[in-house]
């Protein structure tokens, strides 16, 4: 292979002043944002925020200070508008100090995630998000051991989160420690839902790391199955939509490339139509093809809560309530909105229309252009370069939208910080990104591979 066109591993310099605080920063970050309630019931909320704002003034500090221009250039300017209108909602926020705190919560997470923009490559972070979800997926599996085993029962946030000596609810407890019953397992992250998500991230991130050799096939298989197993122990129909979903735009990617514009156009017309015909008959038969794998029509009650949450947007549907991400305890009117087997619930359970509820009409549409523009831009890197590490941005992207129709974890934590590195990374100039190959992914893989590769080791 020509040396101009031969895929080689960006490596990180790890001989580099400040590389191993920038790498532990980036990994304890990661790990805050994606089991932030494992690190509030073992420490409590307010250890839990003093040690995200203090890493969040590191993230800025180290930022700042590695040449940050570039990167605010390639923010789009939807984000920044979006940005923007959560700050200006507080002029007519209905609760405007709880905005101003929402916004500061949003800020940090920005933060972290244009430091992790700035300092890693799309390899780096791949790797970096691999590694923290391989950890929380393990550490779950033992936990739940534990508390099955060991205990035999329950085991209780160590920083309450409740009223009272008991929890009023089995959702108030860290885990139900159910593993050997055969009921849905809670893990470190204390739900079901974002044990479920953890998962399907991680399998989706694993299988990529398996088709680059990174960091070696056999302990990515062992994650893929690892992530397989939480899927399979948390039961999750809407996480099991988006794996769906997340395969298919791959497998249409993989067909499409090194095609002409005509015949690449026209798979996406074919993946369309189908993609419609199958949402129209789930819409259609829902009720049947929900009991048919044991939940319930109405995905957990969740259209009582949209029906609640709609009453309140047409009560403010052009500004919005203000901006507050997810609802806090004590702020009406959220308070009591929706309370579930003795469970009050802070989020919309659909993070678009959470928007609309907290940002208006405006925030919703500047959400919807955000989303729709990274799309594109995702599809271009993924089905335009010939090597698989590209492949796991619109992975994850497409998975986290279809998951967010049921959840409203795009606007928080790790959600968010997604959201901003890929909308923003994805500007970076072709010249960032590793070489070429001069074929196709699609005949350097497998057919039943999730990515082995058939080319030479250096052909990755």
């Amino acid at each position: 292979m020509h040396p101009l066109t031969q895929l080689i591993p960006v490596v990180a310099d790890k001989s580099a002043p400040g590389y191993r605080i920038r790498n532990a920063l980036a990994y304890i970050g990661i790990f805050i944002i994606s089991a932030g309630d494992t690190v509030r019931y073992a420490i409590g909320f307010p250890a839990w925020g003093t040690i995200s704002v203090a890493l969040s003034i590191v993230a800025l500090v180290l930022f700042l200070r590695s040449n940050p221009m570039p990167t605010l250039r390639r923010m789009p300017r939807t984000l920044v508008a979006l940005l923007a209108l959560m700050l200006l909602s507080t002029a007519w926020s209905f609760y405007p100090a709880y905005t101003l705190l929402g916004y500061a919560g949003t800020l940090i997470a920005t933060f972290f995630a244009l430091f992790l923009i700035a300092t890693f490559s799309w390899r780096d972070l791949l790797n970096r998000f691999a590694n923290v979800f391989r950890f929380i997926l393990a550490a779950s599996i033992v936990f739940e051991l534990y508390a099955a085993v060991i205990v035999r029962g329950p085991i209780a946030p160590i920083f309450k989160n409740y009223k009272g000596d008991v929890p009023p609810s089995g959702a108030y407890y860290w885990t139900q420690g159910w593993l050997l019953k055969g009921a849905r397992i809670q893990g470190i992250v204390g739900n079901a839902n974002l044990l479920a998500y953890i998962a399907m991230l991680g399998f989706l991130l694993f299988a990529v790391q398996y088709a680059i050799k990174q960091p070696n096939r056999k302990l990515s298989m062992l994650s893929m199955l690892l992530a397989a197993g939480c899927l399979a122990l948390t039961r999750s129909a809407s996480i099991g939509v988006a794996m769906m979903g997340a395969m298919a735009v791959v497998f249409v990617a993989l067909i499409s490339e090194g095609h002409d514009r005509e015949t690449r156009h026209r798979y996406y017309r074919v993946a369309w139509t189908i993609f419609g015909i199958l949402a129209f008959f789930i819409m259609v038969y829902r009720a049947q093809l929900f009991t048919m794998i044991g939940k319930s029509p109405d995905m957990t009650g969740r259209s009582d809560i949209w029906k609640a949450v709609m009453g309140l947007v047409v009560q403010r549907p052009i500004q919005g309530w203000g901006w507050i991400s997810y609802w806090m305890p004590g702020v009406k009117p959220y308070e009591g909105l929706i309370v579930r087997d003795n469970v009050t619930y802070y989020q919309a359970h659909n993070s678009y229309l959470d928007v609309w509820l907290q940002l208006g009409i405006f925030g919703l549409i500047l959400l919807l252009a955000l989303v729709a523009f990274t799309f594109i831009k995702l599809w271009r890197l993924a089905v335009r370069h010939t090597s698989p590490l590209y492949l796991w941005p619109i992975f994850v992207y497409v998975a986290i939208l279809l998951q967010n129709l049921t959840e409203s974890r795009l606007i928080v934590e790790l959600g968010w910080v997604l959201l901003v590195i890929f909308a923003t990374k994805v500007n970076e100039p072709a010249e960032s990104l590793e070489p070429r190959g001069k074929s196709p992914k699609r005949l350097r893989l497998r057919l039943k591979g999730l990515a082995k590769l058939n080319a030479k080791p250096d052909d990755n």
